[in-house]
């Protein structure tokens, strides 16, 4: 048997990332793997990057690592990215700009931040007009066509979810380690909720066939992370990581 933990979504949330890498040193993990989106937020990027850094584990870049290092030479209007990257070391940068956008590991998981073809999408979630709904299995399986391994990872959503396709396969969104609920705005503006401020993780635990997979919520100091929130100015972070869900006055 193996045992695995994976973690996505810390998003500079280092009391949110110790309080799992704690939880994680009390069981018997083989390796832990990390879906990306590792600094940018209202937190203390550098402080969880050189946490990353220290800690063995397999790391992809997500979305926001993406963004960082393309708005190096350039103004963000992004809110929180020009305090992030101002907190980055050098050794940050060139660690995030090492880290592949994809990976696979021990020929069981297929990893992604989001879809295999885009950091930005949701493989698992489809955002309408009416909502955020789960893609029914046909789509799934379509879109997971090409992949092999019977494990797909996926970050990105902030949401933890286990579906287990027609085909055998199973993927596998371990929730965020350090921000619970955002707000998304694209075609449609939507909410992405996990309805507890616990930081989240997974343990994946492979006997040949047999796949058992446990979902984590970790409880750690989210008062404190949503007071330094809301000293860095982010009002909406204070109370994402202090609730889990969307506050009414932000659903209008």
């Amino acid at each position: 048997m193996k045992i695995y933990a994976i973690i996505s979504d810390v998003h500079g949330n280092s009391l949110a990332l110790r309080a799992v890498l704690n939880d994680i040193s009390s069981r018997q993990v083989d390796q832990i793997i990390n879906l990306g989106d590792h600094v940018f937020g209202a937190l203390e990027p550098e402080a969880a990057a050189a946490l990353i850094r220290q800690t063995p584990m397999l790391c992809i870049s997500g979305n926001t690592d993406r963004e960082i290092l393309e708005s190096l030479n350039k103004p963000s209007e992004k809110e929180n990215m020009e305090r992030v990257k101002s907190d980055l070391s050098v050794e940050t940068i060139t660690w995030l700009q090492s880290l592949p956008p994809t990976a696979v590991c021990d020929e069981v998981f297929f990893v992604s931040h989001g879809t295999p073809e885009s950091d930005n999408e949701y493989l698992l979630e489809q955002v309408t007009a009416q909502g955020v709904f789960v893609y029914n299995d046909e789509d799934l399986v379509a879109k997971t066509q090409h992949i092999k391994e019977p494990v797909i990872l996926c970050g990105h959503s902030h949401v933890n979810r286990v579906v287990h396709l027609s085909n055998g396969k199973i993927i596998l969104n371990p929730g965020s380690v350090g921000l619970p609920a955002y707000l998304g705005n694209g075609e449609h503006r939507f909410a992405m909720e996990s309805m507890t401020p616990h930081a989240k993780y997974a343990i994946v635990k492979v006997d040949g066939a047999h796949i058992n997979i446990e979902q984590i919520h970790c409880s750690y100091n989210w008062q404190q992370a949503s007071a330094a929130a809301k000293c860095n100015g982010s009002d909406k972070w204070a109370e994402f990581l202090l609730h889990g869900r969307m506050p009414k006055d932000l659903r209008v």
